[in-house]
């Protein structure tokens, strides 16, 4: 049964396991249009459609695979595809430029979207829990993004942030336990809270100059995290913004950091402290300060990898020394002896 007004399906009602749409001529997928049909598996949708309307497919726990049109960018308003837990393919996907909240929540079988630069909006939960996700790369394009968009995913290895995106938001990558490599967008200013929180497979981090504030509990429960730099422009490190990260050894700090939060490294105490490279001894004395102040003075010890002030001193003497002419040095030599 196919019912279709004006410019909308209304209904799509069949035993059928595969359904082609190409000779129809409609432009949005109406309201549960299709939900909770359980022997479909594939849908062909025709060119004229560009809008996807809410709970759409919602649980077509067998559909596997759906073709859109390739001529117009297309709309997927929230819950579209949530629960289809066997849908393995969007095609094309980089010609989807709206992903509402919960669009693809659930799809446990979801191969790594190809998200294009025309993509303006990811809402919030948008991916969560989709499990075979390996790797994203948010488009340059991308205006907003929704929080935990895709937390759970936990086979999600690698993510990539283009330059243009200039703003993530809370919890996205959260329970990401597989998630290794982040390369992160050089216009982004801040990482939110949770942001990478117990994505415990990551090793190694590098937080570049552009971001000047790392939110609470972003990297919280990173338990396999070894090494942290912290590239000069960092300013702020938020509230537990590090605890729980028993394995990290070695941080190093930027002469922009300012402010640290309540227990950003953790609270309690280590037998093996994590040490905290610093390159003066007035960031040595600050961060031994804000560390004691923060609580994280127990799991943290500060070292300077600098030169002390004397050592400064000694230097530019030498320096100076050195670049005296040799007679200037004699005459000076004689007026000391002659006083």
């Amino acid at each position: 049964m196919l019912k279709i007004k004006k410019w909308q399906l209304l209904r799509c009602k069949t035993r059928l396991e595969t359904v082609d749409l190409c000779e129809s001529d409609f432009v949005a997928v109406g309201k549960r249009a299709f939900a909770g049909q359980h022997r479909l598996e594939e849908v062909v949708l025709p060119t004229s459609a560009t809008a996807i309307k809410t709970e759409a497919f919602r649980a077509c726990r067998r559909l596997s695979h759906v073709t859109l049109s390739d001529n117009a960018n297309t709309g997927v308003a929230n819950a579209a595809f949530a629960n289809c837990r066997h849908l393995k393919k969007v095609e094309p996907f980089e010609m989807i430029s709206v992903i509402g909240a919960g669009s693809f929540a659930g799809c446990r079988k979801l191969e790594s979207p190809l998200l294009g630069e025309d993509l303006r909006r990811i809402g919030e939960s948008a991916f969560r829990g989709c499990e075979s996700i390996e790797a994203v790369t948010l488009p340059s394009g991308l205006r907003s993004i929704g929080r935990a968009a895709f937390a759970d995913c936990s086979d999600l290895v690698r993510v990539e942030i283009k330059d243009g995106v200039s703003a993530l938001a809370p919890d996205l990558f959260r329970g990401c336990y597989g998630l290794r490599e982040v390369i992160f967008s050089h216009s982004l200013r801040e990482i939110p809270a949770g942001a990478f929180r117990s994505c415990s497979a990551l090793t190694e981090l590098t937080i570049p100059m552009e971001i000047e504030r790392i939110g609470k509990k972003a990297f919280c429960g990173c338990t396999r995290l070894k090494a942290l730099e912290l590239e000069n422009g960092v300013a702020r490190i938020d509230a537990m913004a590090f605890a729980d990260t028993p394995a990290l050894c070695e941080i190093t700090v930027p002469r922009s950091l300012k402010k640290l939060g309540f227990g950003a490294f953790g609270l309690g105490s280590s037998e093996e402290k994590t040490v905290m490279y610093v390159e003066n001894e007035y960031m040595l004395r600050r961060m031994k300060r804000q560390l004691f102040w923060c609580g994280s003075s127990c799991r943290v010890r500060v070292e300077m990898i600098g030169k002390t002030i004397e050592e400064r001193k000694r230097e530019r003497h030498r320096n100076t020394v050195e670049q005296t002419p040799v007679h200037l040095i004699e005459e000076e030599q004689k007026e000391r002896d002659l006083s």
